[in-house]
């Protein structure tokens, strides 16, 4: 025989039910990857000093980070190649200065240094594996903060964004944002077949 206290509990759940208002169920899933149009407008802030860094696959898809200050930049040297990695989070490689009255090109390695825990960038001779002997040592110490400055945006931008997933975008945004906005080359580029 059945209950009727039972049965009494359950209609008054069924009419209770029926009487709350049920709210629309919206999946997380569904609101992930669809960042609003213009995410710029989330950031009203951005200074001049600073850039946003789109396309990130984590959060919100954006970070405001601090732009490379070309105050740094050596007078009368312009950047024109880099060939510069992370590795475990220590920048490695080496960039390409050009001199605008001579052609003179001065190649600065970037490497870190393990044993005093620093990181180096000796001033080389652009195709040979040894310290340049055509620069002054004045040239050279513009040319060295240049690359110092730039590489320490890099590294800050890169820690800054921690374990955000970079998209290419935003690998291209945090370049441009350490003053290394190249031209990127592929692998099988044949202008790096040229390369000593």
């Amino acid at each position: 025989m059945e209950d009727k206290r039972d049965q009494n509990v359950d209609d008054a759940t069924h009419h209770q039910d029926e009487a709350t208002p049920r709210m629309a169920r919206i999946s997380l899933s569904d609101l992930r990857g669809q960042p609003p149009a213009d995410v710029q407008a989330l950031y009203a802030e951005v200074q001049d000093d600073q850039v946003l860094i789109p396309g990130l696959k984590m959060g919100i898809g954006a970070l405001v980070v601090q732009r490379w200050n070309p105050a740094y930049a050596a007078s009368g040297w312009t950047l024109h190649g880099a060939d510069v990695t992370l590795d475990m989070g220590h920048p490695f490689g080496a960039m390409f200065y050009r001199n605008d009255a001579d052609d003179r090109v001065l190649r600065v390695g970037v490497k870190w240094h393990p044993p005093v825990q620093q990181l180096e960038f000796p001033a080389l001779h652009p195709s040979k594996p040894e310290l340049t002997s055509d620069c002054s040592d004045e040239e050279v110490a513009a040319v060295v903060l240049d690359a110092r400055s730039r590489i320490g945006t890099l590294v800050a931008v890169n820690a800054q964004i921690g374990s955000f997933v970079a998209t290419e975008e935003s690998e291209n945004a945090i370049l441009d944002a350490s003053g290394l906005g190249l031209e990127r080359l592929s692998e099988d580029d044949p202008r790096l077949a040229n390369r000593d």
